[in-house]
């Protein structure tokens, strides 16, 4: 049986990976995505930019799930401006169009090499693939199968990844997160924010609109309704990082659309700095839902009872 597939990655982080407080989720995101990219023109040997189907159509592995999870009690405010960290990463297919691993975040220098075949506890990001290609445009998109390259090189599971069937329950149900029975609701109004998309920023280089862009989406819309409705300060929400967060992707839109974003949002029992955010991102040309997600987050600025 193959073993599966490990790389590793070396990064100092630097002003374009960090925002106030902490690594950007963002950036963080597009580092991961960008190892993938890597190791799946590594495996293959056709640049993952250069991977078509049997119909020569280009095919681009499209994120559909993101688990970000094992941080500590700071969250994404654990790391910080010229910090060095390492990252293992894991790949293994599922068929010839799906993809699963992780990407595990050590302090540099902590990690044994060769890359062990249990990796140690860490912070991680969990990104599952399914090969695309376009049919009528970035917001009409197949499921496909490249052809031609050394797919079957890589490690195959046996089973699909679950991450197939927890992005199917969270689209039934609008989030992957059910708040506590003593959680605390917030007010967040009636009407979702409509935030227009920015053509120039974030259309990746296949022309789809990148999925990590959709998380500053979401937090924008968060930022707007929490001040609106629920009466928090900007300088609070300034502080706000994330602690772990689930996204199921259902689709994609136009450059030129807007998206519709709808949030739940509540207080966590027990703690006045720990809220879970539950968000459904529609695009507006046709209402269809893009995306959903949970996200768990900590108010540094704000402090618990008793604390």
């Amino acid at each position: 049986m193959r073993r599966m597939y490990r790389s590793r990655a070396r990064l100092r982080l630097g002003m374009p990976h960090t925002q106030s407080g902490g690594i950007s989720e963002t950036a963080l995101l597009i580092y991961c995505a960008h190892l993938r990219w890597t190791d799946i023109g590594d495996v293959t040997g056709i640049p993952a930019s250069r991977q078509r189907d049997a119909d020569g159509h280009r095919v681009y592995a499209s994120v559909y799930f993101v688990d970000l999870d094992g941080f500590p009690p700071a969250g994404l405010g654990a790391l910080h401006p010229d910090d060095d960290i390492e990252v293992a990463s894991t790949l293994v297919r599922f068929g010839h169009s799906m993809l699963d691993g992780e990407h595990r975040l050590y302090p540099a220098g902590t990690l044994p090499e060769p890359v062990p075949e249990v990796l140690p506890s860490a912070p991680c990001v969990r990104l599952s693939n399914v090969f695309v290609r376009e049919r009528g445009g970035p917001d009409d998109l197949r499921i496909t199968t490249p052809s031609g390259n050394r797919l079957e090189n890589l490690a195959q599971s046996e089973h699909e990844p679950d991450s197939y069937q927890l992005i199917r329950v969270a689209r039934q149900h609008g989030r992957f997160v059910d708040p506590p029975a003593d959680a605390v609701p917030l007010p967040t109004g009636s009407e979702p924010v409509v935030l227009p998309i920015n053509p120039d920023r974030d259309v990746n280089g296949v022309g789809l609109i990148y999925f990590a862009n959709y998380v500053a989406y979401m937090d924008l819309a968060e930022r707007m309704l929490l001040e609106a409705h629920a009466g928090f300060e900007s300088h609070v929400l300034d502080d706000r990082r994330t602690l772990r967060r689930r996204i199921g992707f259902y689709g994609n839109a136009q450059r030129h659309d807007s998206v519709r974003i709808e949030v739940d949002a509540y207080r966590l029992p027990g703690t006045a700095s720990r809220l879970l955010l539950n968000h459904r991102v529609m695009r507006q040309a046709d209402g269809r839902l893009i995306a959903v997600s949970s996200c768990e987050k900590v108010l540094a600025g704000e402090a618990d009872p008793g604390s």
